[in-house]
């Protein structure tokens, strides 16, 4: 009996530790996404560095955004995700290979039924959100550092933050944390274009990345480890990329 309080007693305290930390990643994450690019780190590069052009300050601004998120992802969760993502030598190179493959037909399937639904429901008139605008801008003059951004760092943070980090965190049903890791993906690539499109538009635009995150959810769910959404992830963005510098 008192071998069990003990245990106990020794437990406690590490759970309140651990729900602590969630608790800091629901407030910091969200903000994060919200204000720490427009109304944080690019008013201040611009104002130390007045001569600098917009794309310039742009592209420092979604490194250092990006920089910071991670080093608060991995002060704060870095030993669950290591041993989560050390999992896949479970798996033998054949495994990996078609699980890769399978992940990445998900993802494309899901975003050409995006696409198709997108172009169908606006009569062929799509609107490009501010998001995409801007990286295309970026990219004229800096193309392979916005590759890298949005091609191996991006993908990364994303599928730790929208499916490791929530499908950790939320103590749900799968279903639950599916709308959650979806909607809020959906979010955060279409909130930039609020005002800047019209508002058929912006439906529409986020019926199509709420199915991208739905596909990167089956994928986590799937598969049961991050790295196959990563590679997935980084492998459809590479594509986007890389038919951009084609039709230049």
């Amino acid at each position: 009996m008192a071998n069990n309080c003990h245990t106990f007693m020794y437990r406690r305290p590490a759970m309140k530790i651990e729900n602590i930390k969630w608790y800091i990643g629901w407030i910091f994450f969200p903000a994060w996404y919200l204000i720490g690019k427009k109304y944080i780190i690019l008013p201040v590069i611009q104002s130390v560095f007045e001569a600098m052009s917009y794309s310039d300050a742009y592209l420092i601004t979604n490194y250092l955004w990006n920089f910071i998120a991670i080093v608060i992802l991995f002060s704060l969760y870095g030993t669950g995700i290591l041993r989560d993502i050390k999992q896949i030598r479970q798996y033998d190179i054949k495994s990996i290979a078609s699980g890769y493959i399978k992940s990445f037909a998900v993802i494309v399937l899901f975003t050409i039924l995006g696409g198709i639904m997108q172009f169908i429901l606006s009569s062929g008139n799509n609107e490009q959100s501010i998001n995409e605008i801007t990286l295309r801008m970026t990219m004229k003059e800096h193309y392979w550092a916005i590759m890298i951004l949005s091609a191996f760092i991006g993908p990364i943070l994303e599928e730790l933050i929208f499916r490791w980090f929530i499908f950790s965190s939320i103590n749900k049903s799968l279903i639950i944390k599916v709308i959650v890791s979806s909607v809020l993906f959906g979010l955060m690539h279409f909130i930039p274009s609020i005002g800047a499109i019209s508002l058929n538009e912006l439906c529409l635009q986020a019926i199509q990345y709420v199915l991208a995150g739905i596909a990167f959810c089956l994928v986590y769910i799937k598969r049961g480890n991050v790295v196959f959404g990563i590679a997935a992830h980084m492998s459809i963005n590479l594509m986007h990329n890389l038919m951009y510098l084609v039709n230049q």
